[in-house]
């Protein structure tokens, strides 16, 4: 072997002998028995070595690598191989292919001319084949045993993504691209590396050891100068993946993989950095202060120390750049390959690799590097997989962050709001928005005191307001919270959305039942939030997780002076404006009727202590929104308000305010002593206690339509007052005898079940008798109950009207229907009364209005119209009985007939 030299032509008798032993050497080569004698002989494998470099004797060359890719199934002669320096004999074999060259089929030997390039090629396919095998990547069938040294020392001389072509690629593929200028994401190859690589195996081809070997030590680690600058991560460059986002990596979970670690081991190292910069002010300051305190410095010495501190500053902010400009790639990378792979999102199921993307926004980073954008950006992606969100929403401090970052960082706030509307359907974001203070940064947002926000953000952090108040576990918690700072009409509003919609009202001047909103109380709550924000940004900084509450009178603008406010509702303004389409009007039903009994309560046992027109602008409020929603009524009788209603005008009601009616026997009452004056009484002054009374009076008559509230009446128990005894001495109150004798005719209605207790209890006490008395217009007879009523003559009228009714209404069909007609037929009153059409004395629309008879008297809006005209005679029937009249007149006139005269 020795004899035949690298530049031994192929017709030499030497260069065929070399040729012939080498051929022979690939069949013996084959067999398990041929490789142990090769094994044995020393010196032979250095001889098939040598001749790979036989330039001159092509066929010598191709026996020759065929002969080390048939060795290589076996581990001590792939080790052989490498100590004989393969890998720098047949690498420069590799960068001889020609892919234009055509290949010549025919039989002719290979030579110089045309043909030589062929043989090139040919010897470069052979050599991709025997180093896969020598790497033990497999390739024909034959599997040899892996051998990491070679396979290290190929990626890094051929880069990890060529190399990596060894293994069930065609060789022809690889051997392309080795003879091109290539730039992928994965590859980066041109004639600079080229050159390099060979001017690399030269120097090893000299770098023998002491015993003649080679050693690939060296090799692992090489380098190239051209890709110094390029930043590798997971065998990808990462300048041109981000120019080419689209490209599909080859090994994305292991890239996903390498860029976290990558980015963690960054931001690392910016804290250390960060820290040590930390250390140094302080070492700066103690000297500051040293100085400050008279010690001297030597003028010449500090000139050297400010010297080596700008060199150091120098050199630090080299590598703060550095660290900067390769955290915004790594981060760039990783959001262009989850948003072509979007599975790739599960590897970031859990709190420790979200770690670093959280730390990122953190990070005390230049404006311009756009970091903490590119970090948002990242989550926002990792949003869209559920596993990712329970890992986000464990760790509290990270949501903390996230809101800390619409207060300090105005060129996240679009990104970080993408990110929380994301999370917002997790009950752990809305505890942190309401405990951690997150409700205020967002409203700092939606309300912004100086800084001009854009619309779009505003009504993003709008919407996220109103998702999160909607969340079931935690949402009435941030409900709650928003409440202390707006209107109950502004919260629903957030609530109900759509968040352009709310900032909208927020600019807007508004004076409706559920809202009252001027710029003023925008502006100063805006100042408040501006304060709150920045005190408590300031708090968490300090590195405590603050539990914070907003205080009872936070926000005390929106909130008008002396105007009762009842489940969300102003009610003075309500009341202005009944008909006014509430939102949940069973709200403020529920809340009109705690704070009404509440109230009346307060006048009974402490008279001072309340404002005595409280209850009756509640009891306004209750009957006009019963009469605008009349089905709530049966809401009342479901919550059991009714009896409590009951017992609370009955309490006032114990004031004697009807001398007559219940003492007197049933069968007759005594004639009552009565002015027989025709001059209109004084008008006697209401106490509030009066008032009070009659305002329970007017609720109870509204519920009386309702068959519910109706039912709930007539139930009574041991020590609990009868409606019907409390609504017969409601007759003789002043201004309530036209609503009890309304109430009386509603609650004995053909629909309640409960009737027949109504009309025992009526029996009890009298109410019959009571009510004939009304009727009654002789001289001798109870018209003096009349007059003491100090009714006019439309309520006199009325009065009379609604007596028939509630007497026919006690003597229909029932338990007790034949005792009220015994006493009816024993009266000579009711015999004159029974058979007339009395509603022609009612206004006329008094039998279809939600307010009754009662509602329309009490009405000043308008003027009563009456369905029969007043009478020209001078004695006008069942309108007002002149008390000077000699005798009384024979009957009551028949309005039927009057009607057609």
């Amino acid at each position: 072997m020795g004899i035949v030299q690298p530049t031994t032509p192929a017709h030499e008798p030497a260069a065929r002998i070399v040729t012939n032993i080498m051929h022979t050497f690939s069949v013996l080569s084959q067999f398990e028995s041929g490789r142990l004698e090769i094994l044995k002989f020393g010196g032979l494998v250095e001889d098939i070595v040598h001749c790979t470099e036989l330039e001159f004797v092509p066929s010598a060359v191709d026996a020759a690598l065929q002969t080390a890719a048939n060795v290589s199934v076996s581990s001590e002669l792939q080790n052989a191989l490498l100590a004989a320096g393969f890998l720098w004999f047949v690498l420069p074999l590799l960068l001889q292919y020609d892919s234009t060259a055509e290949e010549n089929e025919t039989n002719e030997s290979h030579g110089i001319g045309a043909r030589v390039q062929i043989a090139k090629n040919l010897h470069a396919i052979h050599t991709a084949q025997a180093l896969s095998k020598l790497c033990g990547l497999g390739g024909d069938g034959i599997s040899s045993p892996s051998n990491l040294p070679a396979f290290n020392t190929l990626r890094a001389l051929l880069t990890p993504r060529l190399a990596d072509m060894l293994r069930n690629y065609p060789p022809k593929e690889l051997l392309s691209n080795l003879n091109s200028n290539l730039e992928s994401p994965e590859i980066i190859w041109n004639s600079s590396t080229r050159g390099e690589l060979l001017k690399f195996v030269d120097e090893q081809r000299t770098s023998q050891g002491p015993d003649g070997s080679y050693d690939l030590t060296e090799s692992q680690s090489f380098t190239y100068q051209a890709l110094s600058k390029e930043l590798n991560v997971g065998d990808v460059y990462l300048r041109v993946y981000n120019n080419q986002p689209d490209y599909e990596i080859s090994d994305q979970e292991g890239f996903c993989i390498s860029l976290l670690k990558f980015i963690a081991g960054l931001v690392q190292k910016w804290n250390s950095i960060n820290s040590e910069e930390n250390m140094m002010h302080e070492h700066d300051s103690v000297i500051d202060t040293s100085t400050e305190n008279g010690e001297a410095s030597d003028s010449a010495n500090e000139g050297r120390e400010d010297n080596l501190y700008e060199k150091g500053s120098k050199d630090e902010t080299g590598v703060d750049c550095e660290v900067i400009m390769n955290l915004r790639s790594g981060l760039t990378s990783l959001q262009n390959l989850l948003t072509s792979n979007p599975g790739l999102a599960a590897f970031f199921a859990s709190k420790e690799r979200l770690t670093p993307l959280f730390e990122c926004l953190a990070l005390p980073v230049p404006p311009e590097s756009n970091i903490p954008q590119i970090c948002l950006s990242v989550l926002s992606l990792l949003t869209k997989h559920a596993p990712c969100l329970e890992a986000m929403v464990a760790e509290r401090t990270s949501l903390i962050l996230l809101f800390q970052i619409l207060h300090c960082n105005p060129s996240c706030r679009e990104g970080a709001l993408a990110v929380l509307y994301s999370l917002a359907s997790r009950p752990e974001l809305a505890w942190a928005a309401a405990k951690h203070g997150g409700v205020v940064y967002i409203l700092e947002l939606i309300l912004p005191l100086q800084e001009e926000i854009p619309m779009q953000q505003r009504a993003a952090a709008a919407s996220l307001l109103g998702k999160l108040a909607g969340q079931p576990m935690h949402g009435p918690r941030v409900a709650i919270t928003l409440a202390r700072f707006l209107p109950d009409g502004l919260v629903s509003a957030i609530r109900d959305g759509p968040g352009e919609a709310v900032v909208s009202s927020l600019e807007q001047t508004t004076e409706t039942p559920e809202l009252v909103w001027t710029p003023a109380m925008a502006a100063s709550l805006s100042a408040q939030l501006s304060t709150m924000a920045a005190d408590l940004y300031q708090e968490q900084m300090k590195g405590r997780l603050v539990d914070w509450d907003v205080p009872e009178q936070a926000s005390g603008q929106h909130v008008m002076k002396d105007e009762p406010q009842v489940g969300g509702i102003y009610v003075r303004l309500f009341l202005k404006d009944p008909k006014f389409p509430l939102r949940n009007p069973k709200r403020f039903l529920e809340g009109l009727l705690d704070q009404y009994v509440s109230s009346v309560a307060a006048t009974h046992y402490e008279a001072n202590a309340v404002d005595p027109e409280l209850p009756l602008l509640l009891s306004a409020a209750l009957v006009s929104l019963l009469r605008v929603h009349p089905a709530l009524a049966d809401h009342v009788g479901y919550l059991g308000y009714v009896p409590k209603l009951v017992a609370a005008m009955a309490y006032e009601g114990r004031r004697d305010t009807m001398a007559s009616g219940q003492d007197t026997s049933r069968s007759q009452a005594e004639p009552i002593e009565h002015d027989n004056s025709d001059s209109v009484p004084e008008t006697t002054v209401q106490t509030p206690q009066e008032r009070v009374r009659l305002s329970c009076l007017r609720v109870l008559h509204q519920l009386a339509s309702s068959t519910t509230c109706a039912e709930a009446m007539a139930a009574t128990s041991a020590g609990t007052p009868q409606v019907v005894a409390l609504l017969m001495k409601a007759i003789g109150w002043q201004g309530g005898s036209i609503l009890a004798l309304e109430t009386l005719k509603r609650v004995v209605g053909a629909g309640n079940r409960a009737r027949d207790a109504l009309v025992a209890q009526g029996l009890k006490v009298g109410l019959v008798d009571v009510l004939l008395g009304i009727l009654d217009w002789r001289a001798g007879g109870r018209q003096g109950l009349c007059n003491q009523m100090k009714w006019n003559e439309s309520e006199a009228s009325i009065g009379r009207v609604l007596a028939v009714e509630v007497l026919h209404a006690f003597a229909t069909e029932g338990a007790h229907c034949s005792k009220v007609r015994e006493i009816l037929n024993a009266s000579d009153v009711w015999s004159a009364y029974k058979d007339q059409k009395h509603d022609l004395f009612l206004p006329s629309n008094a039998q279809t209005s939600a307010a009754g008879v009662a509602g329309l008297i009490e009405s000043s809006s308008s003027r009563l119209t009456y369905a029969l005209t007043a009478a020209p005679s001078p004695q006008p029937a069942l309108v007002r009985l002149p008390s000077s009249s000699p005798s009384p007149p024979s009957g009551p006139v028949n309005h039927a007939s009057r009607r057609h005269s």
